[in-house]
């Protein structure tokens, strides 16, 4: 079922990718299973290897810490907490060892801005929990646990949470990522949702990351599931959001 958003759809990127680098790319998104560690919105994740936990108070705006240390904050899903692999073999906790930056992995399985996760939560809780830190780097992934919610309602909650986080954070480098598929054919209301998703990060003057759907067809980057992306699946999608980041030069 096509999924019709109330805005205009900008142009998508053109998702087809180089061949080389189309098999060594992931995408990214989220799953309502259960996570083999239950985070929970808000609560810091145990710091293991290179996801280190963000301790400052809250902020009105995106400044680095005394000790330099550069704040981020990951909002997502099963992916982006890393279900089924170690801590530091998600994917934003990867991106943010690359940086050097000290990462709080807000992320919940089966969450999305509308579908709440196993512990009943959506993006909204996570958001409230971002509010609360001093983040100079937010990264935020569209997920697959939204694709049959209502678009409107989607629409709607991702426009309101990434306003109330550049209101919070007007200095902050907001990321967003396009949601990762598994090894099958994506349907339409997944290139929907990262459509809605995208429009919310660039209107807050963020940067949206498209990173395409390269997991099609390559099973062996993820976990028996079909769904989750294995420890090489999720040092691919670190690895394509760096390639996508690297040309924009942004200040991190």
């Amino acid at each position: 079922m096509r999924i019709h958003t109330r805005r205009r759809l900008r142009t998508r990127l053109a998702l087809v990718a180089p061949a080389a680098v189309t098999a060594a790319l992931l995408a990214l998104a989220g799953c309502s299973a259960l996570p083999s560690v239950r985070p929970v919105a808000g609560q810091v994740q145990p710091a293991q290897g290179t996801r280190p936990t963000a301790v400052a108070a809250a902020g009105t705006g995106a400044r680095q810490g005394t000790t330099g240390t550069v704040d981020a904050v990951a909002i997502g899903d099963s992916i982006a907490f890393g279900k089924g692999v170690a801590p530091d073999q998600a994917w934003p906790a990867l991106v943010s060892a690359a940086h050097g930056w000290k990462l709080t992995d807000l992320a919940v399985s089966g969450s999305g801005f509308v579908k709440p996760g196993w512990n009943g939560t959506t993006y909204r809780q996570q958001v409230d929990a971002a509010l609360r830190l001093q983040p100079q780097v937010i990264l935020l992934a569209a997920t697959r646990n939204d694709r049959e919610q209502d678009p409107a309602a989607v629409t709607a909650n991702a426009d309101r949470m990434l306003r109330e986080l550049r209101e919070r954070f007007p200095h902050a480098t907001i990321i967003g990522i396009t949601g990762v598929w598994g090894s099958d054919q994506p349907p339409a209301t997944m290139t929907h949702v990262d459509e809605i998703v995208g429009d919310a990060v660039r209107d807050v003057d963020g940067t949206w990351l498209d990173i395409g759907f390269p997991l099609v067809g390559h099973p062996q980057l993820l976990q028996a599931d079909g769904i989750h992306p294995n420890a090489a699946g999720q040092k691919i999608v670190a690895q394509t959001i760096e390639s996508k980041l690297r040309p924009l030069n942004l200040a991190l």
